[in-house]
This record gives C-alpha cells, sequence and structure tokens, in this order.
C-alpha cells in the first residue's frame, strides 16, 4: 500500500501556481515579522504611492516593498544609498513567482542617517523660502487666547500653564492634546495645527514638546510639519526640547523658544513689567506739564520787562489777566491728564490684583481640574460619579474622586 503512494507522489505532476502556493505556504507560515538592516538600492516611488526598492549588503539582495498607507507617516525620504533598518515580513508575490519583504515600518539606520536626512530636508526647505523673515508673521503683545499643541501629560505643557499664569493670568490657554513622538505624532500635529487656526480663537499657537534624543523630537522634523506651520495663517512659537536643540520646526515658525518655559515667557508681558511701564508714563507726564507750565512763567517774566508792559495800566491789566487765565486752564488740563492717567494706573493695578489665582484663593477658593489634563470643571455636567479631579487651593492641591454629582434645582443649561 506503502509502494502505491509513493509511486503516486512520484507520477503526479504539478502546475507553477501550486509550486508557487506551496512555496508561499512555507515561506509565510515559518517566517514572522522580524527586523532587518541594510542600504537601499533601486528606490522608485511609484505614482500609485508605493514604495519599490531593493535592501543589499555585502552578498545578498532581498525585492522590498512598502505600501502607500504604511510611507505616509515616514518622518524621512528614503533614497539610493541610504542605509535603514526596516521591520516587517516575507511574503510571495505570486504573480512573478518571488519572495519579498513587505516593510511595515522604517527609519535609518543610526543618528548619523538621521542627521544627514534633517540636513537635507532643511537645505530642501530653505531653498524654498519656508524660512525666510519675511514670511514670518508678528505676536500680539496682549493676546487673549494661546493654544497649546503638546501632550498633555508632559512636563511642556506644566510649564507653559505655570509661566504663564505668573506672568499674565489675564490669558486664557487652550491645551489641544496631541502625541509628540512615534509614528502617529506627525498627523495629529499637523490636525491640531490646521484645527485651530480654522477656529480661529486663538491669537497665537505654541507647539512643541520637553527634551529628547534626536529620535524622540524627530516628529518636529518632518515635512508636513513644517508645511503645516508655514501654511498657518495664525502666529506659531516652535518650543522643542532644550535651548541647544534645533528642529525644521524652529525654523518655519514665525517665532523660536529655546524651551517651552520661554514659550510661556516670550507669548505674554510680565503685569510686573507693565506696572513699572505705567508708572514711568505717568513720571513722564508730570514732568513733562511741570517743564511746560515753567517755560510759560519764563515767557511771562520776559513780557512783564517788554515795551508792551510800560503801556497804559488797562492794557497790561488786561494782557497779565490773558495770561494767567490761559495759565490756569493749562494746569487745569494737565492735572485732568494726570488724574485720569492715575485713575488708570489704580485701576490695572486693582484688576492685576483681583485677577491674581493666590489672591482669590486666598478668600476660601479653589480650582477644580479633571485628571489627567486639568481642564477647568465649570459645570457639574463636566464630571460624574468616579471621575479623577485634582483640587487646588492657596497653597498647594490634592487629587480626589467624585462621588455624588448635584445640580442646583431652578438652572436650566
Amino acid at each position: 500500500m506503502e509502494l502505491d503512494l509513493e509511486r503516486e507522489q512520484e507520477n503526479r505532476v504539478l502546475t507553477v501556481s501550486q509550486v508557487t502556493g506551496m512555496v508561499k505556504s512555507v515561506l509565510e507560515s515559518s517566517l514572522s515579522l522580524f527586523w532587518v538592516e541594510g542600504e537601499i538600492s533601486n528606490f522608485v516611488h511609484h505614482s500609485s504611492g508605493h514604495m519599490y526598492f531593493t535592501l543589499k549588503d555585502e552578498s545578498s539582495r532581498l525585492s522590498s516593498i512598502m505600501f502607500k498607507h504604511r510611507n505616509a507617516r515616514l518622518p524621512f525620504v528614503p533614497e539610493d544609498g541610504m542605509k535603514i533598518v526596516a521591520w516587517g515580513g516575507i511574503k510571495v508575490y505570486e504573480p512573478a513567482g518571488k519572495y519579498q519583504l513587505y516593510v511595515e515600518q522604517m527609519r535609518p539606520a543610526g543618528v548619523g542617517e538621521l542627521a544627514a536626512a534633517y540636513e537635507k530636508l532643511k537645505r530642501r526647505l530653505q531653498e524654498e523660502g519656508l524660512f525666510d523673515g519675511s514670511a514670518k508673521k508678528a505676536l500680539p503683545e496682549f493676546p487673549k487666547t494661546v493654544a497649546v499643541i503638546t501632550s498633555p501629560t508632559g512636563a511642556a505643557v506644566r510649564d507653559v500653564i505655570r509661566v504663564v499664569g505668573a506672568r499674565y493670568p489675564l490669558t486664557s490657554l487652550v491645551v489641544v492634546p496631541t502625541r509628540v513622538q512615534g509614528a502617529d505624532a506627525v498627523p495629529e500635529i499637523v490636525e491640531a495645527i490646521e484645527a485651530v487656526d480654522g477656529w480661529g480663537g486663538a491669537e497665537v499657537i505654541i507647539v512643541g514638546r520637553g527634551g529628547g534624543s534626536l529620535e524622540d523630537l524627530w516628529a518636529f522634523n518632518d515635512e508636513s510639519v513644517a508645511r503645516a506651520i508655514f501654511a498657518c495663517g495664525t502666529p506659531i512659537i516652535s518650543a522643542v526640547g532644550h535651548e541647544v536643540d534645533f528642529t525644521i520646526s524652529d525654523f518655519v515658525a514665525d517665532v523660536r523658544a529655546a524651551t517651552p518655559s520661554s514659550a510661556g515667557e516670550i507669548v505674554v508681558r510680565d503685569r510686573a513689567d507693565l506696572a513699572r511701564e505705567i508708572e514711568g508714563l505717568a513720571a513722564r507726564l508730570e514732568t513733562a506739564v511741570k517743564f511746560i507750565t515753567g517755560r510759560l512763567s519764563d515767557r511771562l517774566r520776559v513780557l512783564r520787562t517788554a515795551y508792551g508792559f510800560r503801556l497804559p495800566a488797562e492794557f497790561v491789566e488786561r494782557l497779565s489777566q490773558t495770561v494767567d487765565d490761559l495759565e490756569r486752564r493749562l494746569r487745569a488740563a494737565a492735572g485732568v491728564c494726570l488724574e485720569r492717567a492715575t485713575g488708570e494706573l489704580e485701576r490695572l493695578r486693582t484688576g492685576l490684583r483681583l485677577s491674581d489665582p493666590a489672591h482669590i484663593m486666598a478668600r476660601g477658593y479653589a480650582a477644580v481640574g479633571m485628571l489627567p489634563s486639568l481642564k477647568p470643571v465649570r459645570s457639574v455636567g463636566d464630571v460624574g460619579a468616579g471621575t479623577g479631579v485634582r483640587v487646588t487651593v492657596a497653597d498647594g492641591w490634592f487629587d480626589g474622586t467624585v462621588g455624588e454629582v448635584t445640580r442646583k434645582r431652578g438652572r436650566e443649561h
């Protein structure tokens, strides 16, 4: 019986498709996903969006493909001669009867390749004019609303909130949460920039993250992010990494901040500086009034010794009265100006003092924000039982969980 089966298998003739299918089954079932390093050659970025290339080393070549939906998020542009590390698996392309590496992820092999990709993109965008100073927009001096595009849990957003709150608490901050690292960061950052610009409710946008390695900051070296910043009609501050870190976003943005904390200092004026400026203006106004009245007094003394004062007494008295009347009117006008400036200074001082969160909290009030985003709780509709919250009081904060939620009667929203 066994002899008959062996003879049947020996006499069996397979089609090409059957053989290819058997090879496909063996290869794809025995090889799982893996990392492979090699040099790119014969690179073709097809009009379909797919990338076709060969990975090679000293002794072998491996046909490879990366489909459009995979390569759309690549943070660099592959090219012949570039050494890369690719993540993928082996599959058989049956119409051609050959096996290929189907690439799912790709990155340059080593920091040297990343640096080379960075310099190449930087040169190309600079030649296109994306870094030109003539295209950069000025920041408003007193923005009412600032959008912050960054990770909602990173140190960067806390630094911006802390600095802006201390310098000018009248400015509102809107945090737009995005990833700032990894393959999904680029489309999220681009979408956030376009959404905030389309909204139109923010006068300035801060985009960035805290420090990290070149790979960590790579999303801000992406061409898509650079073009989104350049196309944005709202002024943008790029605040990526530490002072020594420079990204493509820094060169394209309207203003580059060395750190997220520096961005907070750039976007708003310091209220203490404003108070000193107002006091200086009031002092200059007072000096100007004294100077004008002094000059009038000098002119009056000259007139008293002039020929006209030797005319009949009635004419002299009338002229003297006119001069006295002009002096009183000038002093009155100067006094009104000084009084208005003093009143405005006091109003600004009072407003700044009353708007200081520390002043308000010292009277027994507290600020409540939802965890982890710290979004302010403005209504009982914002929370529910089990919602994590942070309660900030005058001397610190504490975290807790919402128990029962009760809405006041008679209030409809």
